[in-house]
């Protein structure tokens, strides 16, 4: 080990000399801010609503030991059950969608909505899928992912989609 040249230094620095960087290791370091983010939120939520991790399981019907996963900052979280986690809270959940960080749209779970309300909620999904403008108006993002060649044709489409009405009709380019 006296051997390592990276002993004792910063492993920050020691890492960037190893991972390129490159739009998909930026692209999961993102990624992986966001998780652990989300994961402290979840645990600051249920510590703000006073529960112990034991009485969270009670609330959400699994063991102590689930929720510590669960809030394990080095578990890998699918939505349903971030989802499932904050339904148990009783909390909700949006997200928004940013391009050129400006919101273009606005989601939310809706998990504290009532029997009563679920009707309106997917009517109004549906009434902003018809207003949806084409996003050539609210401007194409420059992502490094997608290629010249790809852009151009995404550009291309939006610009037919936009003549026909806005809408994928059978004939339109999709």
């Amino acid at each position: 080990m006296s051997n390592n040249p990276h002993l004792g230094g910063d492993a920050l620095a020691s890492l960037n000399e190893i991972v390129q960087d490159t739009p998909e290791n930026r692209l999961v370091e993102r990624q992986e801010i966001f998780r652990l983010a989300l994961t402290q939120a979840m645990r600051n939520v249920r510590k703000r609503m006073g529960l112990t991790q034991k009485e969270m399981g009670e609330r959400f019907g699994v063991g102590q030991s689930w929720v510590s996963k669960l809030e394990d900052i080095n578990h890998d979280h699918t939505f349903d059950s971030v989802l499932a986690y904050l339904n148990a809270l009783g909390a909700d959940f949006e997200a928004a969608i940013l391009v050129k960080k400006q919101r273009v749209e606005i989601i939310a779970a809706n998990l504290t909505v009532d029997k009563i309300d679920v009707e309106a909620a997917i009517n109004a999904i549906f009434e902003d899928a018809d207003d949806t403008k084409p996003v050539n108006e609210v401007a194409i993002p420059d992502f490094n992912l997608i290629s010249p060649k790809e852009r151009e044709t995404y550009s291309e489409a939006q610009h037919v989609r936009h003549r026909q009405g806005g809408s994928w009709g059978k004939d339109s380019v999709a």
